[in-house]
């Protein structure tokens, strides 16, 4: 493992050695924390369409 600080150095681990690294750690939105970013997209939109509109 002294060889994941090499760049460009492929290094095999098993899952639990990648886990213990930090490998799998889960950072994603949830649906409640991305549903309001959704929503501004679809308002500026709404306001794109209408001015294309006039």
């Amino acid at each position: 493992m002294l060889n994941l600080n090499i760049p460009g150095n492929i290094v095999e681990l098993t899952a639990k050695e990648a886990e213990e690294l930090g490998a799998f750690e889960e950072d994603a939105l949830t649906e409640d924390e991305a549903l309001p970013a959704n929503e501004l997209e679809v308002e500026a939109e709404s306001v794109s369409a209408t001015k294309d509109e006039d």
